[in-house]
């Protein structure tokens, strides 16, 4: 795929690539997940409104989370809070550490999920219900396989993601955890 914004069908592939991500990036604003859905679908028609060959990929990108950003602060500066709730909010939400923070993870999140529905078979399974949270004993019942052979295919697993995420989780580590100065 080209660096630029060409199209329906970039678009398209933002949208399926992002949407989630800032959905979850919403959500920590709003904490509602129809709000923030409703707040990501208006964030994405505000950029296919603006949609523009000179547009890169990653000026789309900003664009999202700034947008979704903004609107979350409509959203809540709509809503009835008190004085408290008002204060904490200010402190917490409009921070620069707060918003890059939660692009960061939310980033992160994006390229896990992408990087494990690259994986198949038994790895396939075994990410999903680590993911969801089971241990390995959990994950040896559910599959109707011994401990072992969850933990021989759990490091199987984290080999191919490994290869899979690459460079990319080193970036992300580095954007994350050593550009706190």
């Amino acid at each position: 795929m080209e660096n630029g914004i060409k199209g329906i069908d970039t678009f398209k592939e933002l949208y399926m690539s992002h949407f989630q991500a800032v959905v979850g990036f919403c959500h920590t604003y709003l904490k509602d997940r129809e709000q923030s859905m409703d707040v990501t679908q208006e964030t994405f028609f505000k950029l296919y409104e603006r949609l523009d060959d000179a547009y890169s990929r990653q000026n789309a990108i900003a664009f999202l989370y700034i947008t979704a950003k903004n609107l979350c602060m409509d959203v809540l500066r709509h809503e009835k809070f008190n004085t408290e709730d008002v204060d904490e909010l200010k402190e917490k939400l409009y921070s620069d550490d707060f918003f890059l923070d939660e692009i960061t993870n939310q980033e992160m999140i994006r390229f896990v999920q992408a990087a494990v529905a690259q994986l198949t078979g038994r790895s396939l399974e075994i990410a999903r219900l680590a993911l969801d949270g089971l241990g390995n004993q959990e994950i040896a019942d559910t599959l109707g396989i011994s401990i072992n052979s969850v933990k021989s295919l759990k490091k199987e697993m984290y080999s191919k993601l490994r290869e899979i995420i690459g460079k990319e989780y080193v970036i992300l580590f580095f954007a994350k955890y050593l550009l706190k100065i």
